[in-house]
Protein backbone atom coordinates (compact mmCIF):
# COMPACT_ATOMS: atom_id res chain seq x y z
CA UNK A 1 0.00 0.00 0.00
CA UNK A 2 1.41 3.28 -0.88
CA UNK A 3 1.15 6.59 0.81
CA UNK A 4 1.41 10.22 -0.72
CA UNK A 5 3.80 11.69 0.88
CA UNK A 6 3.55 15.24 2.47
CA UNK A 7 5.89 17.12 -0.14
CA UNK A 8 4.18 15.12 -3.27
CA UNK A 9 0.71 16.54 -1.37
CA UNK A 10 1.81 20.19 -1.16
CA UNK A 11 3.35 19.98 -4.73
CA UNK A 12 -0.05 19.38 -5.96
CA UNK A 13 -2.22 21.72 -3.74
CA UNK A 14 0.83 24.17 -4.94
CA UNK A 15 0.23 23.39 -9.05
CA UNK A 16 -3.18 23.87 -8.02
CA UNK A 17 -3.82 27.02 -6.81
CA UNK A 18 -1.13 28.55 -9.06
CA UNK A 19 -2.16 26.57 -12.62
CA UNK A 20 -6.00 25.72 -12.21
CA UNK A 21 -8.89 27.79 -12.43
CA UNK A 22 -10.14 30.17 -10.03
CA UNK A 23 -12.93 27.65 -9.47
CA UNK A 24 -11.04 24.67 -8.63
CA UNK A 25 -8.53 26.96 -6.65
CA UNK A 26 -11.50 27.63 -4.24
CA UNK A 27 -12.52 24.25 -3.77
CA UNK A 28 -9.09 22.98 -2.58
CA UNK A 29 -8.56 25.45 -0.41
CA UNK A 30 -12.06 24.88 0.75
CA UNK A 31 -10.93 21.21 0.92
CA UNK A 32 -7.59 21.06 2.59
CA UNK A 33 -6.95 25.00 3.97
CA UNK A 34 -10.58 26.36 5.38
CA UNK A 35 -11.35 27.91 2.52
CA UNK A 36 -14.99 29.47 2.35
CA UNK A 37 -18.08 28.75 0.35
CA UNK A 38 -18.25 31.90 -0.49
CA UNK A 39 -15.01 32.01 -2.86
CA UNK A 40 -16.79 28.69 -4.77
CA UNK A 41 -20.17 30.48 -5.49
CA UNK A 42 -18.32 33.52 -6.57
CA UNK A 43 -15.76 31.63 -8.75
CA UNK A 44 -18.55 29.58 -10.46
CA UNK A 45 -20.91 32.63 -10.54
CA UNK A 46 -18.66 33.57 -13.37
CA UNK A 47 -20.08 30.71 -15.64
CA UNK A 48 -23.70 31.64 -14.89
CA UNK A 49 -25.71 33.77 -17.58
CA UNK A 50 -28.99 35.25 -17.06
CA UNK A 51 -31.34 32.47 -17.57
CA UNK A 52 -30.19 30.63 -14.47
CA UNK A 53 -27.83 28.35 -16.39
CA UNK A 54 -24.35 27.47 -17.02
CA UNK A 55 -21.30 27.86 -20.09
CA UNK A 56 -18.29 29.55 -20.73
CA UNK A 57 -16.42 26.97 -20.81
CA UNK A 58 -17.18 25.22 -17.23
CA UNK A 59 -17.20 21.84 -18.58
CA UNK A 60 -14.01 22.31 -20.38
CA UNK A 61 -13.74 20.55 -23.45
CA UNK A 62 -16.81 22.89 -25.17
CA UNK A 63 -16.43 26.69 -25.02
CA UNK A 64 -19.96 27.60 -25.66
CA UNK A 65 -20.39 30.66 -23.38
CA UNK A 66 -24.41 29.99 -23.68
CA UNK A 67 -26.02 27.73 -21.23
CA UNK A 68 -26.11 23.82 -21.87
CA UNK A 69 -28.32 21.48 -19.06
CA UNK A 70 -24.27 19.76 -19.52
CA UNK A 71 -22.63 22.56 -18.11
CA UNK A 72 -25.31 23.22 -15.58
CA UNK A 73 -25.49 20.23 -14.61
CA UNK A 74 -21.94 20.28 -13.53
CA UNK A 75 -22.66 23.25 -11.92
CA UNK A 76 -25.10 21.36 -9.62
CA UNK A 77 -22.79 19.05 -8.30
CA UNK A 78 -20.94 21.46 -6.67
CA UNK A 79 -23.57 23.44 -5.60
CA UNK A 80 -25.18 20.50 -3.99
CA UNK A 81 -22.10 19.81 -2.02
CA UNK A 82 -22.63 23.52 0.07
CA UNK A 83 -26.33 23.94 -0.02
CA UNK A 84 -26.56 24.95 3.19
CA UNK A 85 -25.29 28.27 2.29
CA UNK A 86 -28.03 30.65 1.34
CA UNK A 87 -25.92 32.19 -1.47
CA UNK A 88 -25.97 28.63 -2.74
CA UNK A 89 -29.55 27.97 -2.48
CA UNK A 90 -30.21 31.25 -4.57
CA UNK A 91 -28.28 29.67 -7.13
CA UNK A 92 -29.86 26.10 -7.17
CA UNK A 93 -33.31 28.04 -7.48
CA UNK A 94 -32.10 29.96 -10.51
CA UNK A 95 -30.50 26.87 -12.34
CA UNK A 96 -33.83 24.83 -11.40
CA UNK A 97 -35.34 27.53 -13.39
CA UNK A 98 -33.08 26.95 -16.17
CA UNK A 99 -33.61 23.12 -16.22
CA UNK A 100 -37.30 23.96 -16.87
CA UNK A 101 -37.09 25.99 -19.64
CA UNK A 102 -34.46 24.38 -21.11
CA UNK A 103 -36.52 20.79 -20.49
CA UNK A 104 -37.34 18.99 -23.97
CA UNK A 105 -41.15 17.36 -24.17
CA UNK A 106 -40.15 15.19 -27.18
CA UNK A 107 -36.95 13.39 -25.10
CA UNK A 108 -38.89 13.78 -22.02
CA UNK A 109 -35.25 14.98 -20.45
CA UNK A 110 -32.50 16.97 -21.59
CA UNK A 111 -30.01 17.43 -24.50
CA UNK A 112 -26.74 18.09 -23.48
CA UNK A 113 -26.02 20.57 -25.56
CA UNK A 114 -27.54 23.34 -28.29
CA UNK A 115 -26.04 23.09 -31.18
CA UNK A 116 -24.82 26.59 -31.04
CA UNK A 117 -21.99 24.74 -29.18
CA UNK A 118 -20.79 24.17 -33.10
CA UNK A 119 -19.87 27.44 -33.10
CA UNK A 120 -17.17 27.88 -30.44
CA UNK A 121 -14.19 25.24 -29.76
CA UNK A 122 -15.13 22.13 -28.90
CA UNK A 123 -13.59 18.62 -28.82
CA UNK A 124 -15.28 16.48 -31.55
CA UNK A 125 -17.79 14.69 -29.30
CA UNK A 126 -19.55 17.41 -28.31
CA UNK A 127 -20.55 18.56 -32.49
CA UNK A 128 -24.32 18.19 -32.42
CA UNK A 129 -25.25 16.96 -35.66
CA UNK A 130 -28.04 17.92 -38.10
CA UNK A 131 -30.66 15.70 -36.11
CA UNK A 132 -30.54 18.15 -32.89
CA UNK A 133 -28.04 15.66 -31.46
CA UNK A 134 -24.57 15.14 -30.65
CA UNK A 135 -22.62 11.49 -29.64
CA UNK A 136 -23.78 12.37 -25.93
CA UNK A 137 -27.25 11.96 -26.67
CA UNK A 138 -27.44 8.25 -27.21
CA UNK A 139 -27.49 7.74 -23.74
CA UNK A 140 -30.35 9.32 -22.27
CA UNK A 141 -29.34 9.37 -18.51
CA UNK A 142 -26.16 11.56 -19.26
CA UNK A 143 -27.17 14.41 -18.62
CA UNK A 144 -30.83 13.78 -17.60
CA UNK A 145 -30.68 11.03 -15.15
CA UNK A 146 -28.66 13.30 -12.89
CA UNK A 147 -30.76 16.61 -13.41
CA UNK A 148 -34.21 14.44 -12.58
CA UNK A 149 -32.02 13.78 -9.16
CA UNK A 150 -31.64 17.85 -8.05
CA UNK A 151 -35.50 18.59 -9.35
CA UNK A 152 -36.03 15.61 -6.74
CA UNK A 153 -33.46 16.68 -4.17
CA UNK A 154 -35.42 20.24 -4.26
CA UNK A 155 -38.83 19.68 -5.93
CA UNK A 156 -39.94 22.11 -3.77
CA UNK A 157 -38.97 24.64 -6.06
CA UNK A 158 -40.06 23.08 -9.22
CA UNK A 159 -43.10 24.37 -10.53
CA UNK A 160 -43.51 23.60 -13.89
CA UNK A 161 -42.16 19.75 -14.49
CA UNK A 162 -43.53 16.41 -13.20
CA UNK A 163 -41.02 15.17 -10.91
CA UNK A 164 -42.29 12.45 -9.97
CA UNK A 165 -43.38 10.85 -13.62
CA UNK A 166 -39.91 12.09 -14.60
CA UNK A 167 -38.19 10.06 -11.43
CA UNK A 168 -40.48 6.91 -12.55
CA UNK A 169 -39.31 7.23 -16.30
CA UNK A 170 -35.57 7.78 -15.17
CA UNK A 171 -36.29 4.71 -12.53
CA UNK A 172 -37.67 2.55 -15.63
CA UNK A 173 -35.12 3.31 -18.29
CA UNK A 174 -31.99 2.52 -15.67
CA UNK A 175 -33.32 -1.06 -15.53
CA UNK A 176 -34.86 -1.36 -19.06
CA UNK A 177 -31.00 -1.35 -19.58
CA UNK A 178 -28.62 -4.87 -20.12
CA UNK A 179 -25.73 -3.65 -22.00
CA UNK A 180 -24.43 -0.12 -20.98
CA UNK A 181 -22.72 1.48 -23.22
CA UNK A 182 -21.70 4.86 -21.57
CA UNK A 183 -20.01 5.20 -18.07
CA UNK A 184 -21.05 8.59 -17.65
CA UNK A 185 -24.63 7.31 -17.40
CA UNK A 186 -24.34 5.40 -14.82
CA UNK A 187 -22.62 8.11 -13.14
CA UNK A 188 -25.23 10.28 -13.61
CA UNK A 189 -27.19 7.93 -11.88
CA UNK A 190 -25.09 7.44 -9.21
CA UNK A 191 -24.95 10.92 -8.18
CA UNK A 192 -29.11 10.70 -8.50
CA UNK A 193 -29.16 8.34 -5.91
CA UNK A 194 -26.26 9.85 -3.87
CA UNK A 195 -28.37 12.50 -3.37
CA UNK A 196 -32.08 10.61 -2.96
CA UNK A 197 -30.72 7.54 -1.57
CA UNK A 198 -34.43 6.69 -0.26
CA UNK A 199 -34.84 5.73 -3.38
CA UNK A 200 -32.09 2.87 -3.80
CA UNK A 201 -33.39 -0.35 -3.96
CA UNK A 202 -32.01 -3.87 -4.21
CA UNK A 203 -32.99 -4.49 -7.88
CA UNK A 204 -31.70 -0.72 -8.34
CA UNK A 205 -28.30 -1.27 -6.79
CA UNK A 206 -28.16 -4.96 -8.88
CA UNK A 207 -28.49 -3.08 -11.92
CA UNK A 208 -25.86 -0.52 -11.26
CA UNK A 209 -23.55 -3.28 -9.80
CA UNK A 210 -24.09 -4.67 -13.42
CA UNK A 211 -23.43 -1.72 -14.85
CA UNK A 212 -20.27 -0.90 -13.56
CA UNK A 213 -18.68 -4.97 -13.84
CA UNK A 214 -19.56 -4.53 -17.82
CA UNK A 215 -17.83 -0.97 -17.62
CA UNK A 216 -14.95 -0.30 -15.23
CA UNK A 217 -11.74 -0.87 -16.45
CA UNK A 218 -9.43 -3.43 -13.49
CA UNK A 219 -6.13 -3.55 -15.43
CA UNK A 220 -3.72 -1.31 -14.81
CA UNK A 221 -2.38 -1.22 -18.35
CA UNK A 222 -5.41 0.32 -19.50
CA UNK A 223 -5.33 3.23 -17.00
CA UNK A 224 -3.38 5.37 -18.62
CA UNK A 225 -6.16 5.48 -21.21
CA UNK A 226 -9.01 7.16 -21.39
CA UNK A 227 -11.60 4.33 -19.24
CA UNK A 228 -13.77 4.75 -16.52
CA UNK A 229 -11.50 4.00 -13.55
CA UNK A 230 -12.75 2.20 -10.16
CA UNK A 231 -12.34 5.37 -8.36
CA UNK A 232 -14.51 6.86 -10.75
CA UNK A 233 -17.41 4.46 -9.48
CA UNK A 234 -16.00 4.49 -5.08
CA UNK A 235 -14.67 7.79 -5.04
CA UNK A 236 -14.54 6.98 -0.86
CA UNK A 237 -14.71 4.35 1.60
CA UNK A 238 -18.37 5.27 2.29
CA UNK A 239 -19.51 5.27 -1.70
CA UNK A 240 -22.08 1.94 -1.94
CA UNK A 241 -20.77 -0.71 -2.97
CA UNK A 242 -20.68 -1.13 -6.40
CA UNK A 243 -19.04 -4.47 -6.77
CA UNK A 244 -15.60 -3.30 -7.55
CA UNK A 245 -13.11 -5.37 -4.93
CA UNK A 246 -10.80 -4.11 -2.19
CA UNK A 247 -8.11 -4.90 -3.85
CA UNK A 248 -8.47 -3.19 -7.48
CA UNK A 249 -9.78 0.07 -5.03
CA UNK A 250 -6.33 -0.04 -3.23
CA UNK A 251 -4.14 -0.80 -6.75
CA UNK A 252 -5.94 1.82 -8.21
CA UNK A 253 -5.08 4.29 -5.37
CA UNK A 254 -1.37 3.54 -5.32
CA UNK A 255 -1.24 3.82 -9.29
CA UNK A 256 -2.71 8.10 -8.27
CA UNK A 257 -0.02 7.97 -5.71
CA UNK A 258 2.73 6.84 -7.98
CA UNK A 259 1.65 9.20 -10.52
CA UNK A 260 1.84 12.37 -7.82
CA UNK A 261 5.18 11.44 -6.72
CA UNK A 262 6.04 11.85 -9.98
CA UNK A 263 4.26 15.24 -11.39
CA UNK A 264 2.11 17.58 -9.47
CA UNK A 265 -0.45 17.29 -11.38
CA UNK A 266 -2.52 14.70 -13.85
CA UNK A 267 -2.77 14.76 -17.18
CA UNK A 268 -5.85 13.90 -18.88
CA UNK A 269 -6.36 10.19 -21.26
CA UNK A 270 -7.59 12.37 -24.16
CA UNK A 271 -7.02 15.22 -26.86
CA UNK A 272 -9.48 17.16 -28.88
CA UNK A 273 -7.22 16.56 -31.86
CA UNK A 274 -9.22 19.87 -33.61
CA UNK A 275 -8.79 23.54 -32.43
CA UNK A 276 -4.91 22.89 -31.36
CA UNK A 277 -5.14 26.32 -30.49
CA UNK A 278 -7.43 26.12 -27.54
CA UNK A 279 -6.63 22.63 -26.64
CA UNK A 280 -3.93 23.93 -24.24
CA UNK A 281 -5.58 25.95 -22.51
CA UNK A 282 -8.25 23.33 -21.94
CA UNK A 283 -6.14 20.75 -21.05
CA UNK A 284 -4.66 22.86 -18.14
CA UNK A 285 -8.31 23.26 -16.93
CA UNK A 286 -8.76 19.85 -17.11
CA UNK A 287 -5.16 19.30 -15.06
CA UNK A 288 -6.33 21.29 -12.48
CA UNK A 289 -9.11 19.66 -12.01
CA UNK A 290 -8.15 16.27 -12.38
CA UNK A 291 -5.12 16.66 -9.81
CA UNK A 292 -8.11 18.40 -7.15
CA UNK A 293 -10.25 14.79 -8.17
CA UNK A 294 -7.04 12.64 -7.47
CA UNK A 295 -6.08 14.62 -4.03
CA UNK A 296 -9.78 14.09 -3.02
CA UNK A 297 -9.74 10.29 -3.48
CA UNK A 298 -6.53 9.77 -1.90
CA UNK A 299 -7.60 11.89 1.15
CA UNK A 300 -10.57 10.00 1.31
CA UNK A 301 -9.48 6.78 1.59
CA UNK A 302 -5.81 7.89 4.01
CA UNK A 303 -3.52 7.82 1.90
CA UNK A 304 -1.47 11.28 2.69
CA UNK A 305 0.86 10.77 5.04
CA UNK A 306 -0.14 12.63 8.33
Amino acid sequence: MKYLSKKAFEAAKDYILTNARDLEQARCLYLFDNGTEQAIIKALRAYQNQDGGFGHGLEADFRLPDSSPMASSVAMQILHSIDHSPKAQEIISETLHYFEQSFNEERQGWLAVPSEVNDYPHAFWWTVHENGTSWIDDNWGNPSAEIIGYLLAYKDEVTKLNVDELVHLSIKHLLSLDHFESEHEVFCYQRFFKINPSFMNQEIHAKLKKGVDQLVAVNQEDWKNYVPLPLQFKPSPNSPDVGISKSTIEKNLDYIVEQLEVQPYIEPAWKWNTYEDVWPKAKQEWQGLLTLEALQWIFSYGRIVS
